[in-house]
């Protein structure tokens, strides 16, 4: 009987508390955020096309235009390029003559960005070029946004919500009580591995989506089996080939007690069509009681 194996991929360790809470640690680097004011606490960063000025806050529905992508400069550690998922060329910037755009071009130091924690699960972003200048919301309107480099105040506090948010556990996915039996006995069970998705719609980008999945992950207990299960799946040509489903035979035999283990991700997030489920490697466990043993630590608890 051939099981599900897995093979370790690295992760990168980069990681930040989390805006609504200090206790939580997220990835920013190659992940995707809503960015919302503390106090205009509906208004999400967001842009509507590609000129300069397309772009400013959005309260009401939640769509991908308002998600950014954070990608560390490779030799200025801590400055961001912030750049929209929609419009995947605009880009952040803070630029000397113009103030707050969103630039299409090539890449310059003006597009990098700070993000420092604050006291309260907030962040203040700060331009890596003009370190005195922050984003700020001075107002409810949608196109009241600006960099600004005066006092600080609490309309230049942003919260960042990750696109996705992770939910790793073990699932018993068969089990067989056969301490009274005298004979072995076999039995045939769906194993499916891959990612499942709960929605029909098209993921517009998937390398987003996959570098989302992966940060949320983070360096959690098993993340480099699950990282390389994500490469295994994303590598497919289609969505529908994601997952796989195949049939395993077990033997369960006499006097023993049994069942098999499955690791699992719940991602979840704001927009309903990336909602899915990973499952990855399975572990038989057999015991002469109703209790097993996990000398490995393969359960992982939600």
């Amino acid at each position: 009987m051939t099981l599900l194996g897995v093979t370790a991929l690295l992760v990168s360790s980069l990681l930040f508390l989390r805006g609504d809470g200090a206790a939580t640690e997220i990835k920013l680097d190659q992940n995707e955020f809503f960015i919302i004011n503390k106090v205009y606490h509906f208004a999400r960063l967001a842009a509507w096309g590609s000129g300069d000025d397309d772009f400013g806050t959005y309260e009401h529905g939640i769509y991908d235009d308002q998600l950014w992508l954070l990608s560390e400069h490779p030799y200025k550690p801590g400055c961001y390029y912030v750049t929209n998922e929609k419009y995947p060329r605009a880009k952040l910037t803070d630029q000397r003559d113009e103030g707050l755009i969103l630039s299409h071009g090539p890449h310059y130091d003006d597009q990098l960005w700070r993000f420092v924690p604050t006291n309260d699960g907030f962040y203040y972003v700060k331009s890596c070029l003009y370190p005195t200048h922050r984003l700020a919301k001075y107002g409810s309107d949608d196109g009241q946004i600006t960099s600004y480099d005066g006092g600080y105040y609490e309309d230049q506090k942003w919260k960042l919500v990750p696109r996705l948010t992770a939910d790793i556990y073990t699932d018993e996915i068969f089990h067989f009580d056969n301490r009274q039996g005298s004979r072995d006995i076999t039995r045939s069970i769906e194993v499916t591995k891959g990612i499942v998705r709960t929605s029909s719609l098209e993921v517009r980008n998937k390398i987003t989506y996959q570098r989302s999945m992966e940060a949320s992950v983070g360096v959690a207990t098993a993340s480099e089996e699950f990282t390389f299960e994500l490469e295994v799946a994303f590598a497919q040509s289609t969505e529908e080939t994601w997952s796989k489903t195949e049939r395993i035979e077990f033997t369960i035999p006499a006097h023993k007690n049994f069942k098999v283990m499955q690791h699992k991700v719940s991602f979840s997030g704001d927009i309903a069509a990336d909602t899915c489920t990973l499952m990855t490697s399975i572990k038989i466990y057999e015991s002469d009681t109703a209790q097993f043993s996990d000398p490995d630590k393969f359960i992982i608890s939600s």
